[in-house]
């Protein structure tokens, strides 16, 4: 059959599964129907009852102008589905293709459409919840059960969160004339989702009605009385206020928990998927079955330099569902790209609030039309000189004018359009708060590149009271793995602490050791690598220095690595690593080749320490003159990483602060010369690129030079020692290595899970308070993060403490996850690969010397410091 007839066969007979039965889900079930699909189709959704619109709920519900059971959504046509209502989804198997729901019953499908949504962020103490008076609003059920509240009349209301939805609560309140007092943790209003200039306003605005407004607090407590209602809220500050209801309004959860075991790339932003609307999977592939629309969907848009964007808008939600439905029942040639621009409106305070365009892709904001002090405007975003977003406030009519200067590019700022221009249409900057705060209450959020990243933690933005945070620990347990005496093998030290996997130890840090854990909080945006953010800052060893991006967050991190890698690896350099083949062979060939005739020879010294270092050189196109001088300084500085000043002299940890100093000066030394001579290196590409994201100062040039020289040399040391170590220890997989050369590509991934370079992060900070596995992480706490336990994980992978590399599905932790995944990883793959190649290759009958070697004693660059093996006859 050709592809068309099995289109045709697809379209009359197959078997499409929609899973959540809302908006989206809808009117793509309809559009699946309107294309000519006739095959069948099942509609799966958590909630009992007919599809129903949600805008209307914290708007005309709660005035009572429309009654909860009066927002059934209108059918548009007839779409002859089995209706599978009331029972959540709970997991998706795409190996064969069929849904999971809670009560065990399996759904089998063709093509699928996850169109789950989200759900209201609840309160994060389950006590404090469940009392009488306490709402979030997202359901029917919710805005049913608020209007009754607020038609009884409470004394006041408070709300938490001043969003979108908290606002729009706030005012209905003073339009009901019920005191209200909202609570919000940013400086204002509105700042996470359009800047500080409109949340000034918006400030403005509420004060005005009589809003109690209290910014820059957190609500620490609910308080309630003996018959369970609530009667009063604490403050961080101190201050308290008596309320009989209070409505929590932090944002929203994406409904993607389900997914966790599928495979895809789905988390807390949603799903990441194409411009068609297909999912990818872990990996960042297209999954040609599986599709997504609506809330849950987060897709790339060209207009925003391909960011993937997460929306939680009702024209988006109908316009991808219908995108969605074409795309699934239609030929490749014939998908279309989902490319609309975001639209977005609000009703508050007798304000109509509109916006086109994502305004937190912007970084700065001018008024180009009205007055901000008549509550009569429009405000322009830029990014960069061209405008990329627009809010009006009772002047919504303009808002396609500005649609069309987004979709062009417009220059920013742009002329106004009207007579009513300001006398100041001067740019400010748009000032949005820190990432604990960017996705309270924003509508459209820039959530990122990465389409692998798994993100599936609840990020609650309130820290728990001090008596109720969970405080588990195996304080023992860590203490015994920071043994030297554990560093042959601490991996039963390991299984033993997995058993508690958000561990809480006596000086308030906390440890992280079960798989799924890691890779949440790897890769949740509150999670900070900024040493600053810790409620105990740590001394930087590096005296001052300009830090790589490594220690930092977004948006800088981002910035810079985006500047290093159009320069290191792919997509903008992806011919970097096989270009260096050549290059990397002859380095190995001459370092084994100074092997022969030895009958014991030491892997670390002979050949695994001497060799990342001279790749780096040649990579930053340091002389070779000079390299003698990088290796020394190599050396004193992994001498000095390893310092116990218990037993070891000062005079370790000195020559290395000298060899950092050195080392700076010799590269920024070399920076300079890059400007004025360039050559072919990664140097002078850094140091004379002006790229989109501008041009790399010298000093970052020169931190992120010193992270690949020092961070790639000890993952590769340790990575080639413990793979040689490993293949000794398994002598059939080292045969087959030197039978099968094509091996060693899975062969170093299974290497990069079962003995890993890098075992432990020590130390993250909680940008805000984080839950982990229902254990609430409070702002400022130190993280430790064990790597290596994550990947013996069995909950995640089968037989863990096997050593296979025919091991399929090994999404391993060697390298990290989220936005610091290792952007070495590719090099460092490829040299490892060649080096165990030509290692077993060239040598004569290897045998290790002593097992378990000596190690270093370090448990974090867990690795030998020794690796004695014999050759030949000796």
């Amino acid at each position: 059959m050709t592809s068309a007839d099995n289109l045709r066969a697809f379209k009359r007979d197959g078997r499409i599964v929609v899973v959540g039965a809302s908006l989206a889900g809808l009117r793509a079930a309809e559009a699946l129907r309107d294309e000519g699909f006739t095959g069948s189709l099942t509609m799966i959704g958590d909630e009992l009852g007919e599809p129903y619109d949600r805008p209307p709920l914290s708007k005309q519900v709660l005035t009572g102008w429309v009654p909860a059971g009066g927002t059934t959504l209108p059918r548009r046509r007839g779409i002859d589905a089995e209706w599978l209502l009331g029972v959540p989804a709970s997991g998706l198997d795409l190996a064969t293709n069929h849904v999971r729901l809670a009560d065990g019953r399996e759904v089998p499908f063709d093509r699928v459409l996850i169109s789950t949504g989200v759900r209201a962020r609840p309160w994060f103490v389950e006590s404090e919840a469940a009392l009488d008076g306490v709402f979030v609003v997202r359901t029917r059920e919710h805005a049913e059960s608020l209007q009754r509240a607020l038609a009884a009349g409470p004394s006041r209301v408070l709300v938490i969160g001043a969003g979108f939805t908290g606002s729009e609560i706030a005012s209905i309140c003073r339009e009901r004339d019920i005191p209200v007092t909202v609570a919000e943790l940013a400086p204002a209003p509105l700042v996470g989702a359009l800047g500080a200039m409109i949340g000034e306003v918006a400030a403005d605005m509420q004060r005005a009605h009589g809003v109690d407004l209290r910014c820059g607090v957190k609500v620490a407590r609910l308080e309630g009385d003996a018959q369970g209602r609530f009667r009063r809220a604490h403050f961080d500050d101190g201050s308290t206020v008596d309320a009989d209801v209070a409505v929590v309004a932090l944002g929203s959860i994406r409904n993607t928990e389900w997914l966790r075991e599928s495979g895809l790339a789905a988390g807390v932003w949603g799903i990441t998927c194409d411009t068609g609307c297909r999912a990818l999977d872990i990996n960042g592939r297209v999954t040609d079955d599986v599709f997504a629309a609506g809330d849950v969907a987060r897709c790339p848009n060209p207009i925003y330099e391909y960011r993937l964007i997460a929306l939680e808008h009702w024209a988006n939600a109908v316009e991808q569902a219908e995108v969605a439905a074409h795309n699934m029942v239609s030929a490749q040639a014939d998908r279309w790209p989902h490319l609309s621009i975001p639209l977005f409106w609000s009703i508050q305070f007798g304000v109509n609030i509109k916006s086109v365009g994502v305004p937190t892709f912007a970084d700065e904001v001018v008024v180009t039309q009205g007055s901000l002090d008549d509550h009569r405007f429009v405000t322009a975003y830029g990014y960069r000189g061209r405008v990329t977003a627009a809010v009006s406030f009772n002047n919504g009519k303009w808002l396609d004018h500005y649609r069309r200067l987004i979709e062009t590019a417009a220059p920013f700022p742009p002329p106004c359009p009207t007579p009513d221009q300001p006398a100041d249409m001067k740019p400010v900057p748009v000032d949005f708060p820190g990432p604990a705060l960017l996705a309270q209450g924003a509508t459209a959020v820039v959530t990122g590149h990465d389409p692998g990243e798994r993100r599936v933690t609840a990020v609650h933005q309130h820290r728990q009271e001090e008596g109720q945070t969970t405080t588990t620990g195996t304080p023992g347990t860590l203490q015994r793995i920071f043994d030297y005496s554990a560093r042959a093998d601490p991996y039963p030290l390991y299984a033993e602490l997995r058993k508690t996997p958000v561990a809480r130890q006596e000086d308030g840090s906390y440890v992280i050791s079960a798989y799924h854990e890691i890779t949440d909080i790897l890769n949740d945006p509150h999670l900070s690598s900024d040493v600053r953010n810790l409620s105990r800052p740590m001394p930087s060893v590096e005296g001052g220095a300009t830090s790589s991006f490594i220690h930092m967050d977004s948006p800088e991190h981002d910035r810079l690595r985006r500047m290093a890698m159009r320069h290191f690896g792919p997509p903008h350099t992806p011919g970097l690593v096989t270009g260096l083949e050549g290059f990397l062979t002859a380095t190995v060939g001459s370092l084994i080749d100074d092997l022969a005739g030895k009958e014991q020879i030491d892997v670390v010294d002979d050949f695994a320490f001497p060799f990342p270092v001279t790749v780096i050189c040649h990579l930053l196109g340091v002389p070779r003159e000079d390299e003698p001088r990088f290796h020394l300084w190599v050396n004193d500085i992994m001498n000095s990483i390893d310092y116990n000043p218990k037993t070891d002299p000062k005079e370790k940890l000195d020559k290395g602060v000298q060899a950092r100093k050195d080392l700076r000066q010799c590269l920024g030394e070399l920076v300079e010369q890059r400007h004025s001579r360039p050559g072919e290196d990664l140097l002078s590409r850094l140091a004379n690129d002006d790229g989109p994201d501008g041009r790399m100062a010298d000093a970052e040039i020169v931190a992120t030079a010193k992270l690949l020289l020092i961070a790639g040399h000890e993952t590769i040391v340790n990575l080639i020692t413990n793979g040689m170590l490993t293949l000794l220890r398994h002598a059939q997989v080292l045969q087959r290595l030197r039978d099968e050369p094509n091996l060693v590509v899975p062969l170093v991934e299974e290497l990069l899970r079962y003995e890993p370079p890098v075992h432990i992060i020590p130390w993250r900070a909680a940008y805000s308070d984080i839950t982990v596995a229902d254990t609430v992480i409070p702002q400022g706490s130190q993280i430790m993060l064990m790597l290596a336990s994550g990947s013996r994980d069995p909950k995640r992978f089968h037989d863990p403490d096997r050593f296979d590399p025919d091991r399929r599905d090994n999404q391993h932790l060697g390298f990290g996850s989220g936005i610091h995944l290792c952007f070495g990883g590719p090099l460092a793959r490829r040299e490892t690969q060649i080096a165990l190649t030509e290692l077993v290759r060239r040598l004569d009958r290897p045998r290790l010397v002593a097992d378990p070697p000596p190690y270093r004693p370090s448990p974090v660059l867990r690795g030998p410091i020794h690796l004695d093996i014999e050759q030949g006859d000796g």
